[in-house]
């Protein structure tokens, strides 16, 4: 099919959502709808009130429109099982089965199977009580990581330095339960030493290609200081991701655990996130996520020159292995989060954005929107933690940052929030290497 021909349904409204639909758009597809979508993708696509919980409404919205494919941007749909029910009547769609999902939502599950199959990861204990996770801080020392087995929205790692940290973590693991039934089981793990990588692949059982690598901005403040986020902005690609190190990510990492989700019939079909921290030992693996990380879908999915369209369309159809290598663009891309102040605590809504206009170029992909909506007087006003992302292009790192900062100076919100380094560590990296 060409992407002419395609209606394409994308699942979820923040900004990897809208980065997704403005690729797809790009690659000339010829209707988009996003479910639920923002006042972003409201600009190049049609956003849709679906009942993300209710399967057979989806279905029946796929009849109705005529949708060839569907793209599941976050996790909660695949951990509920849409691409089960999705395969089950016979529709195409990007994304895990629920089984799969386990890479991301049971960190037990995804510890346990890395051990089996020798990739390398960070040594962790599996703790249900307080005094168990002492027993572990005792055998690594500070620093020391814990945590949520299950979901928590990114935001379920805490990395403990000092003491009080630690019983920080403590309380907000076993006793306040911050995160759930994901707080069900803890980890507690050593702390890795050196630089953290995002590579994400595309991935259609043995068969996978590398569509980007990134390198991801968790904390809140500048020098990664203050509590961790579900990101505040990344940069591609880093300096860090040479050659020679995907072909060893590819060989320890993604080739073993693609292998061993097959063979226990589980195959493993989407997007694979693989978070790496560069030890002095090789790379290890901090965690799989089993979707594109955001704000890294910003960076990575406009610099893909290749037609994405094509590689899902083959990929939902199990015939990523017949596609031709993905072909990139000789750019830089950073893009700069601003959230809403509080974030990622209590914050407010519904404050109006400014700047916007005559600002976004679609084809650039340079404004990006998440946590927006239009108000009843037809402004876009923040809608969400994470606002709005502003991305920057360059011939080099550096000029991508400039070219970043100079839009993320020109949108404002009250109370707004931003970082003022990312991709700093970069070009560190760059004098180094």
């Amino acid at each position: 099919m060409n992407s002419s021909e395609a209606n394409i349904l994308v699942i979820g409204g923040g900004g990897r959502e809208h980065a997704i639909a403005n690729k797809l758009r790009r690659d000339g597809v010829k209707k988009i709808y996003c479910a639920p979508g923002n006042a972003g993708t409201e600009l190049i696509a049609t956003n849709v009130n679906l009942d993300l919980n209710n399967f057979d409404s989806i279905l029946e919205f796929l009849g109705e429109k005529d949708i060839h494919l569907t793209v599941v941007g976050p996790e909660d749909p695949l951990h509920h099982g849409l691409v089960n029910f999705f395969q089950d009547n016979q529709q195409l769609i990007i994304g895990p089965t629920f089984q799969a999902t386990r890479l991301e939502t049971s960190k037990v599950f995804a510890r346990h199977l890395m051990d089996m199959n020798k990739i390398p990861q960070p040594e962790y204990r599996i703790c249900r009580d307080i005094g168990r996770a002492e027993e572990a801080k005792s055998d690594f020392g500070l620093p020391i990581v814990v945590k949520a087995y299950g979901l928590a929205v990114g935001k379920g790692a805490l990395v403990c330095q000092t003491e009080f940290e630690w019983k920080e973590a403590l309380q907000i693991m076993f006793v306040d339960k911050k995160f759930g039934s994901a707080n069900d089981i803890v980890l507690v793990e050593e702390c890795l030493v050196g630089e953290e990588l995002s590579v994400f692949a595309l991935c259609d059982d043995l068969a996978y290609q590398i569509i980007g690598t990134a390198q991801d901005h968790k904390r809140l403040l500048d020098d990664d200081l203050g509590p961790n986020t579900g990101g505040m902005g990344a940069y591609s690609p880093t300096p860090l991701s040479t050659p020679a190190l995907l072909a060893e990510v590819k060989k320890l990492i993604i080739k073993p655990i693609l292998s061993a989700m097959s063979h226990l019939g589980y195959p493993y079909q989407g997007f694979l996130y693989v978070g790496l921290m560069l030890t002095g030992d090789g790379p290890k693996v901090i965690e799989f996520n089993v979707r594109l990380g955001d704000p890294e879908t910003q960076v990575i999915l406009p610099l893909i020159k290749s037609s994405l369209f094509d590689l899902l369309y083959q990929t939902a159809q199990g015939k990523l292995k017949e596609a031709k290598p993905i072909e990139f663009n000789d750019l830089f891309a950073v893009t700069v989060v601003k959230v809403a102040g509080g974030y990622p605590d209590k914050y407010d809504k519904g404050n109006p954005i400014i700047g916007l206009a005559g600002l976004y170029q679609p084809d650039l992909d340079n404004v990006i929107q998440a946590g927006t909506k239009k108000d009843e007087y037809g402004r876009i006003v923040t809608n969400g933690g994470r606002v709005i992302s502003l991305t920057g292009f360059g011939s080099d790192l550096k000029q991508a940052i400039a070219n970043a900062y100079h839009l993320a100076y020109k949108v404002n919100f009250k109370d707004e929030h931003f970082r003022r380094d990312i991709g700093r560590r970069g070009l560190s990296y760059e004098k180094v290497i």
